[in-house]
Formats: C-alpha cells, structure tokens, sequence
C-alpha cells in the first residue's frame, strides 16, 4: 500500500512511518474514535478481573449502539483473532458491567444493541490466513489495517469483516440475527420489495470494504463507519445518507435532516415510494460512499 503526493503531473511517494509502539496507534485512535470508526469512547485497558486477567485496549459504543472492543497490534500475531474471540465472548457475558460502563460515561438514556457486538483488531497489517479465519468463523470481528506517512497522514482500511458483513451483492441475506436483513426487507410491499433488493445489492456492490449490519430500527452500511442507513417500511422506504443536504438541491424526494430527529445516522433522507425514483437515490448512495471512502471532499 503505498500514498503519493502529486504536483502538477509529478507523483513522489511518502515515506512510511513505522511505528515502534504499539501504544501510539492506541493513543492516536483512542483520542479520535468517534471521527475515525463512529464510535463513542468509553474505557482504556479495562480490566475483565483476576478470573479472566485480561485487559481490553479500548472500549466504544458504535453509532448504532453496538459495543464495539479495539485490540491494537504493531503487526498482525498468530493469536490477534483467539484474543478478539476471548474478548468478545467476555463482553457478551458481561453485559451488566458494560451498561454500568455507558451510563457512568454518556448517561442513562444510551440505547444498548446486543444483536451482535464488534472487535475490531487493528495492526499494521495482516496476512491472508487471518481474514480467512475472520471469514470462516462467524463473529463479527472485523480486521482494520493502517499506514502512517510521512509521520502525518494516517490511513486506514477494512481489510476483512464479521459476520455482519456482506462481501458481494450475491450474498445471501441472513436471517439468523435477532434483527435480520430479511426481516428489514420483510417489511415492505410487493411494489416496493423489488426496490429495496436493488438497492440492497447496489449497496453491497460499491467495494469491498462496505458491511451490513441489521439493527432493530434499520440496515446500517458503513466502512469505517456509517454512510448510508436503510428504513424499509410498507409504502415507503427512508435512507439516510451522510452527505450534506445541499448536494440533493432539487430533489423532490429528498430532505435535510439536520435538527430533525430520526433513526440512523446521516443529515440527509431519501423517501422512496416510486421505482422512478431509484436511479437518481443510487447515485446519491454512490456519493455518500465515495465521500466516506475519501473519494469525495
């Protein structure tokens, strides 16, 4: 992976910035959580107690209320994916100490979703065998690869997602989580099931590094973090895209939702009740991605 400045025609690669210790990635993304992944910051090396003796690196709430746990690693280990299983399993079996955590830190009316908790494992790099695992095990552990150059720029992929994500839009559509994409699209009439199949499947389409998760109230898309959430309901459909609502100037469906309540995440929202209306909502959805992908200003 390699970061070029350009000037005129003229391309000169930055230098890479090894890192020496693990705690500086920790400290950098720790600090900037919520700009980098959407999640809320809640505890640095918390302790799971002398039965587990453990300590987790960060613990986060997502923007959709999932827990989410962060182990930081220099480069990847043959044992970063056990650890992130260990982690997990700790989490979900100490949900009580976890609700404690969020209501000492954002207070009492944070909504909690316990439909499938995320590690996210971040190093340097990893090797094939690694996603693979993540792939081949069915938790929703997502690898997260990073570069420093230049000792200022940092950059940021999901190489492999849990089991949340959706890699191809051939995928099949889950229904083994308490809040299922299939029940999301459930939802909606014969007329409009068509629609939200389509937009599904553009969706999961637009690169590699988009998941899919189901929450009780939408279908969240997200690389980093969120960029599109998805509404199904019987006459209608709402995305909620994380643009700015001035780009959809013009557009008879759309509106700005700034200082609006609503489910989800993004400032704009999309109501869809005519197939007419699609192929104007993907190239929106098109945006919002590019933009959350770094390909838009």
């Amino acid at each position: 992976m390699e970061l070029f400045e350009f000037s005129n025609l003229n391309l000169a690669a930055l230098p890479r910035t090894p890192l020496k210790l693990e705690r500086e990635i920790q400290r950098l993304l720790e600090t900037n959580l919520e700009t980098v992944f959407g999640i809320r910051f809640l505890a640095t090396e918390f302790s799971t107690g002398e039965k587990h003796a453990g300590r987790i690196d960060s613990l986060g709430i997502d923007e959709n209320g999932t827990p989410v746990i962060v182990e930081y690693k220099l480069t990847s280990s043959e044992n970063v994916i056990n650890q992130a299983l260990y982690y997990l399993d700790w989490l979900v079996d100490h949900k009580a100490d976890f609700s404690m955590l969020v209501q000492k830190k954002l207070g009492p009316d944070v909504q909690i979703d316990w439909t499938s908790p995320r590690v996210l494992c971040v190093a340097d790099g990893f090797g094939k065998y690694d996603s693979y695992a993540v792939q081949q095990i069915g938790r929703n552990i997502e690898l997260v690869q990073y570069k420093v150059f230049a000792n200022r720029f940092l950059l940021v992929d999901v190489v492999s997602g849990g089991r949340a994500a959706s890699k191809t839009a051939k995928a099949a559509i889950q229904d083994t989580a308490i809040y299922s994409v299939k029940a999301h699209l459930g939802h909606t009439t014969s007329a409009l099931a068509e629609v939200a199949l389509e937009i599904r499947e553009y969706l999961l389409g637009l690169g590699e590094d988009v998941t899919e998760s189901p929450v009780k109230n939408y279908v969240a898309y997200r690389t980093t973090r969120n960029f599109c959430c998805f509404e199904v309901h019987r006459k209608h459909l709402f995305l909620y895209l994380s643009l700015d609502p001035a780009i959809a100037v013009g557009c008879d469906f759309c509106r700005d939702m700034r200082g609006i309540g609503h489910f989800g995440t993004g400032d704009l929202e999309l109501r869809i009740t005519d197939p007419a209306q699609l192929n104007r909502a993907l190239e929106l959805i098109g945006l919002a991605y590019e933009q959350a992908s770094g390909g838009v200003a």
